[in-house]
């Protein structure tokens, strides 16, 4: 039977909801065309139609994994849950049987209009769109859902049998494979993948040339949410421009949300902040929510070397 649905695209999350949750279920209701997949152990109030909440527990999908490989897993933290999502389409093929592409992305990242940056006419001419575990999509084929299976690279039954993260979901593990088996691959640049370990807010820029780097960030630079779709506004030229993208991914940043409702707000460095509706961006703004301070840039510098040290602690000491 041919499947009716276009695109799924599953979120694993146990734990409690992070504070700015909210704002991610509205963007995801800005997206009526994409259904997306919850998979957690919280109780999610009024979720948007197109959100569908999978009830269970983190053990409960160890053992649907596991039942469904036919060998002993390691999965005993939400963090390892990465490393299978290139499998998310044999492991939950039931719930993804309908659709002709499904996909995972994250939970702390905001949505832009997805419907425009991965339309059908685009889909269609690819097994796999985008490279990163914040937000990848596939072909839903059987013969591409056990593409992670392939030998070279990676070994999934290595990376599924270990508590160390692989980042198998990411270039060096999923993209490697499709690369080596010949698959069609769109590779595009048209989101915000935020830095981590710095204050301000600046796009990733792994994986690209000097020239395609220089295009994704500028000193002055804000991104913000404007009725279903997320923009980066950019001081160039002697003037403001404006930039979409398909998302703003976010990770390891304590985010405020600072008004309560609109549908129009700022995107910061440490949090949402309310917005005038419009593309009228002002250079005190980009100073105020995103400006570049030293001795921020510090503190987050000090708190990296920390997190790395007691990574390596964990790792080689405590053998954990």
């Amino acid at each position: 039977m041919a499947k009716s649905k276009k695109l799924a695209l599953v979120i694993c999350y146990f734990g409690p909801l992070p504070a700015y949750a909210d704002l991610f279920f509205r963007s995801v209701k800005a997206n009526p065309t994409i259904d997306f997949i919850l998979a957690t152990d919280q109780l999610v109030k009024n979720p948007p139609a197109n959100l569908q909440v999978k009830y269970l527990t983190l053990a409960d999908l160890r053992e649907k994994f596991q039942k469904k490989l036919g060998f002993a897993i390691r999965l005993h933290a939400p963090y390892k849950i990465c490393d299978y999502r290139p499998a998310f389409g044999w492991l939950l093929s039931d719930w993804l049987k309908d659709y002709r592409y499904w996909g995972h992305c994250d939970l702390d990242q905001v949505m832009g209009d997805l419907e425009k940056f991965l339309p059908e006419k685009l889909l269609e001419k690819y097994d796999k769109v985008y490279q990163h575990g914040h937000l990848t999509v596939f072909r839903n084929t059987l013969t591409n859902n056990l593409r992670f299976v392939a030998k070279g690279g990676l070994n999934y039954r290595q990376v599924f049998q270990t508590d160390l993260p692989c980042v198998f979901d990411e270039v060096e593990g999923i993209q490697k494979k499709f690369a080596r088996l010949g698959a069609k691959c769109c590779l595009k640049r048209d989101f915000a993948d935020i830095y981590s370990w710095r204050e301000q807010m600046k796009r990733t820029t792994s994986y690209l040339s000097r020239r395609e780097k220089k295009r994704l960030n500028n000193f002055y630079q804000l991104f913000f949410y404007e009725k279903g779709r997320v923009y980066r506004a950019y001081f160039a030229g002697g003037k403001m421009n404006y930039e979409e993208l398909a998302y703003l991914h976010f990770p390891k940043r304590q985010m405020r949300q600072n008004f309560y409702q609109t549908d129009s707000y700022f995107i910061g460095k440490d949090g949402f902040y309310a917005k005038e509706p419009g593309f009228n961006v002002t250079m005190g703004e980009i100073k105020r929510y995103n400006g570049f301070s030293l001795a921020g840039e510090a503190r987050v510098k000090l708190a990296y070397w920390t997190f790395i040290w007691s990574r390596r602690y964990r790792k080689y000491v405590l053998k954990r």
